[in-house]
């Protein structure tokens, strides 16, 4: 896979998690077995628009060639994706979602693992 290909996949998952988030926070969550409260619901709107901000980055920048700019986007996206793994499973250890939590653990694992390979290999 490209990075321009891996940026455009990351945005659109991107994209598609902060429109949940932002628009229907409530239905998002609820396969999850989250049930959201106003003050729930208000910081997913807020993470849903910086979901969507991250989304246009990775959009805006796929095609680009290297540079410190893309090394710095692509190295925080992946410390970014690896370390939300753990109030994820965090949460689903301590029953505050079900077993579906594994379904973004995943999508973050996997999302980090490419932010790393086009992160920190030699550009």
């Amino acid at each position: 896979m490209t990075l321009t290909t891996f940026l455009t996949v990351a945005a659109a998952i991107g994209a598609i998690f902060g429109l949940g988030f932002l628009l229907m926070p409530d239905q998002f969550f609820a396969p999850f077995g989250v049930a959201l409260n106003p003050g729930g619901e208000m910081i997913a709107r807020i993470f849903g628009l910086a979901a969507l901000a991250i989304a246009l980055i990775y959009w805006w920048v796929r095609n680009e060639a290297g540079g410190a700019a893309l090394r710095a986007v692509l190295r925080a996206s992946a410390l970014y994706n690896a370390a939300s793994v753990v109030p994820i499973a965090a949460g689903m250890l301590g029953g505050v979602s079900n077993q579906l939590g594994w379904i973004p653990i995943s999508v973050n694992l996997l999302l980090a693992a490419g932010f790393f390979h086009f992160g920190f290999r030699r550009m």
